[in-house]
């Protein structure tokens, strides 16, 4: 890699994991080896990226709130996978030093996916080089609803004033204060958010490709990054010299 892409690491980067079924589909295999092939890339894509690339944070949209719509045989194989499988990223985070999060709602996930999410979150809560968010049973309008209903309690309450009320006061209530996104990627050729970090993608640069998820590689990953140094992030403001 060139020594700009190393100077020029993005410090959040997020990822729409997406192809696992299609990729499934090619191969006349169940959208279940699908999904276990994507686990395993997303774990080496984990440990690559936050471990060794130096990336701080690092976002994962792996089951969104409308997902649930899917077949109910699906959804149950996702729930083992994310109840038992995700156990061994967050045991191997934990020895590298880096945290474990969870962002979406809670209310409509079975209580053994929940148990193992709180074990991953307090085995790791006290480490400090660098974060893995698993985006699940997420939406980014859910999470701006939830954040105006928390909002409007305070006020109702009168413990915050309208007047009050900023883009620090919003962030403060989000599923998690996190810093925004540098760069966005979305795997399998479609190029849309699909409801996924709108407040924190705000000046996200964003790449696509058409890589199914199970096979973007190490060194799919190392691509994105050399696009991003290339980009000039201007911020609104003006063109770097």
């Amino acid at each position: 890699m060139s020594n700009e892409t190393v100077s020029r690491i993005p410090n959040h980067v997020a990822i729409i994991v997406d192809g696992n079924r299609r990729w499934a589909r090619q191969r006349l295999m169940p959208a279940s080896l699908g999904h276990k092939a994507g686990f395993d890339r997303l774990k080496e894509i984990t440990r690559y990226a936050v471990g060794d690339r130096g990336v701080h944070v690092l976002s994962l949209y792996v089951f969104s709130t409308e997902n649930f719509s899917r077949d109910a045989r699906e959804v149950g194989y996702l729930m083992d996978l994310f109840a038992n499988n995700f156990r061994t990223i967050a045991d191997e985070m934990n020895e590298r030093g880096c945290q474990v999060l969870f962002s979406g709602r809670r209310e409509g996930l079975q209580q053994r996916v929940l148990d193992a999410m709180d074990y991953m979150m307090n085995l790791t809560k006290d480490n400090t080089k660098g974060i893995v968010n698993f985006c699940l049973n997420y939406g980014s309008h859910a999470e701006l609803t939830d954040a105006v209903r928390g909002i409007a309690k305070e006020v109702q309450a009168g413990t915050l004033a309208p007047d009050a009320i900023d883009e620090k006061t919003i962030e403060s209530h989000l599923y998690r204060q996190l810093p925004p996104v540098d760069l966005m990627i979305r795997t399998s050729g479609e190029e849309r958010l699909s409801n996924f970090l709108l407040w924190q993608c705000a000046y996200a640069e964003f790449y696509f490709t058409p890589v199914l998820f199970p096979d973007f590689t190490k060194e799919c990953f190392d691509q994105a990054l050399e696009e991003y140094a290339r980009r000039d992030r201007r911020m609104g403001g003006n063109t770097k010299k």
